[in-house]
């Protein structure tokens, strides 16, 4: 019997490309967006707002009326972010976290009764090597990450006993269009943050633009789908980026930190 998937935020990007990817390889699969639109795509899609939990709620319904189960949960929808700590519209981070942190334990409380109820189920949030630091101007993203992978971990001791297990990827820069839906400060011309600001959102543009190929996302997925034991975190990016993690973590913080800023010339 084919699993049924779910996948939040699979109208575009990442989202788009792992469901894709699956559908093809003969899963059941449902992407969802705002607006629910899927034309032209090899999977169906339902309209869901993961900032809304009504929408969540009704969405899950059509797929359980429809399939009677529901096996895989991935938590893709997101949203980007980049400012200066100091210039940060709360109104912006409050959207950011709505979406990246609540939006997913809406979603992970509207499955989880029928994941438990059949005594199986994996759920696999997206979340991002930002969270592993607080890079400059990226701190409110970094955040939203960061709080998504504690969630995470809490999450799989919680639901292990009921069969289910759960998991993060954490993606390096990859070419998707997250730079075209970023949240991004107006910094005036006269602020002492607009040179650094401007030269570290176009490295930030130039990560994605050359960044990773998001088809390599739906056969790590399907890997995972079919593990007996599923890892806590699967990290996906370009070389550099995964050495930065690794450095954050070995190097004195002066020497971290001073390398960080002579990359984005500070």
């Amino acid at each position: 019997m084919s699993k049924v998937i779910l996948i939040t935020g699979a109208s575009t990007g990442l989202g788009e490309s792992i469901a894709t990817y699956l559908a093809q390889r003969g899963y059941t699969v449902y992407g969802t967006s705002r607006q629910g639109d899927g034309t032209g795509k090899p999977y169906a899609m339902l309209a869901m707002d993961v900032t809304s939990a009504d929408s969540i709620q009704q969405g899950i319904e059509q797929i359980r009326q429809r399939e009677g189960r529901l096996d895989v949960l991935i938590n893709n929808a997101g949203l980007g972010i980049a400012a200066p700590i100091e210039l940060l519209s709360l109104t912006d981070v409050q959207r950011v976290f709505d979406t990246n942190v609540s939006g997913v334990i809406r979603t992970i409380q509207a499955v989880l009764p029928m994941m438990r109820q059949q005594r199986s189920g994996l759920i696999i949030n997206i979340s991002s090597i930002a969270a592993e630091a607080g890079l400059p101007y990226r701190g409110a993203y970094s955040a939203s990450k960061a709080a998504l992978e504690r969630l995470t971990e809490a999450l799989r001791l919680e639901v292990a006993p009921f069969g289910i297990q759960a998991c993060s990827i954490q993606p390096g820069g990859t070419r998707t269009d997250i730079n075209k839906n970023r949240l991004r400060a107006e910094i005036p011309a006269d602020s002492v943050y607009k040179a650094t600001f401007d030269r570290t959102y176009e490295l930030i543009d130039q990560s994605v633009s050359e960044g990773i190929d998001p088809a390599v996302f739906g056969p790590l997925v399907e890997s995972i789908i079919k593990a007996e034991h599923v890892q806590r975190l699967y990290r996906v990016g370009k070389p550099l980026e995964k050495v930065s993690v690794l450095l954050k973590r070995i190097l004195p913080v002066k020497v971290y930190e001073r390398m960080i800023r002579k990359h984005y010339e500070m």
